[in-house]
């Protein structure tokens, strides 16, 4: 192999696959390095294996999300929506405008990658990592554990470093960074979330439909998410706890949960409610009073968090200043977060190389001609519903285009 391939794609992620099969299709002699013994393996976990590969909805970024907007004007939904069906992958939309493999399972997403890699005679080397990459004269020299190889361009489509047992590495930002590009250090993004043991004592297991509000120091909210969250033996997971996670940081570190605007967003009306209920609860344990609305474990912690003491009280001798304090609580309830569960938990790692060094219509360094990047390893990151799998198919597609005319519309 000591030919002078086209491309050389580093990393056989989402990303570096979809440029692969798109370089290809423009007829480029294409080398596919990859450090694990398999490809796709974060493709293969996504979505608990149902394999959430995009979303119709509004686009949802952070880190550099105006890059994001600009890579998806020249890839835009519907281009992705063609890639796939070109390949043979039938898609279907869920809630939220989330798309999925017809199938509702990842195998399926690898199987048409994989038949498209070896239809296009794609050469793949598993178990080669890239140590080392030099630019000369126009080439590039890619010194792997597995030999050296040379090409007109290359591709560092590695992603980044969550998941390290799925794969996630930080190898890209060194090789990148060796070319002159910058790094913003990575933290981990989508990641359940740690918090002080006093505020979920006795909640393991429970999961509960609610919103989620970061505070800051001085008490102001600055992040919102809603869903369902779970409690765990460390802390808060779920969706919603887990998209707060890219936000923390020593003055963000308190979360309220609101457990009652889905059911009625005024205090007020509740409390009047709530009146009402605990005058039919005569000789009734306090805690009833939350029954219907929380599981008993959970109105046992509002309880306690409300300072409202337990000394064989019934709901009907609930004082009207304990019942505000109880609703208060019910809208505020505080889980004092102390971190997250890092990269090994993480889902997506926020962060990464610099975006405003790349080119958003092919993804083309502007520092070194014929160098690209692309996924993870850059300096974007999405929510939960497919938006980061998105970004990766999308920018892979646009570097193995290369401003060509357009094959894949």
């Amino acid at each position: 192999m000591s030919e002078l391939w086209d491309f050389i794609v580093i990393g056989g992620g989402a990303s570096g696959l979809a440029a692969a099969i798109t370089a290809s299709s423009y007829g480029d002699n294409v080398l596919l390095l990859e450090k694990s013994a398999s490809l796709g393996r974060k493709i293969a976990a996504s979505g608990n294996g149902r394999c959430n590969l995009m979303n119709n909805g509004t686009l949802r970024y952070y880190g550099n999300a105006e890059f994001a907007e600009k890579v998806f004007l020249s890839c835009n939904q519907k281009k992705l929506e063609h890639f796939w069906n070109s390949m043979g992958l039938f898609l279907c939309e869920e809630n939220e405008g989330r798309i999925y493999p017809f199938s509702f399972h990842s195998g399926s997403v690898l199987e048409v990658l994989k038949t498209n890699l070896k239809k296009r005679h794609i050469h793949i080397l598993l178990q080669t990592s890239a140590q080392k990459c030099i630019y000369s004269k126009g080439l590039f020299s890619v010194t792997t554990d597995n030999g050296q190889f040379d090409a007109k361009r290359i591709l560092i489509s590695t992603g980044g470093p969550a998941q390290p047992r799925l794969g996630g590495t930080d190898s890209g930002y060194r090789l990148l960074q060796s070319f002159g590009h910058t790094l913003n250090p990575p933290i981990p993004a989508l990641c359940p979330l740690i918090s002080d043991p006093v505020s979920i004592s006795g909640l393991s297991g429970i999961r509960v439909r609610c919103s989620l509000h970061l505070l800051d120091n001085k008490k102001q909210i600055v992040q919102n998410k809603s869903g369902e969250i779970l409690f765990t033996d460390t802390g808060i997971s779920g969706i919603c706890a887990m998209q707060m996670a890219r936000f923390i940081n020593d003055s963000c570190k308190t979360i309220e949960i609101d457990f009652l605007s889905r059911f009625n967003k005024n205090p007020d009306d509740v409390f009047h409610i709530l009146s009402e209920k605990k005058e039919k609860l005569y000789g009734i344990p306090e805690t009833a009073i939350l029954s219907g609305i929380l599981v008993p474990k959970l109105a046992y912690a509002v309880f306690k968090q409300s300072k409202i003491p337990f000394v064989n009280q019934t709901a009907d001798q609930i004082t009207k200043e304990e019942l505000k304090a109880l609703i208060h609580c019910l809208y505020h309830y505080k889980v004092h977060v102390t971190g997250t569960k890092g990269m090994d938990d993480a889902q997506v790692s926020a962060g990464g190389i610099q975006c405003s060094e790349f080119s958003p219509d092919n993804m083309e360094s502007y520092l070194i001609p014929g160098l690209f990047a692309s996924g993870e390893v850059l300096d974007v990151d999405g929510d939960c519903g497919g938006y980061n799998l998105m970004f990766a198919f999308a920018t892979g597609i646009l570097a193995g285009q290369n401003r060509r005319k357009e094959i894949i519309s």
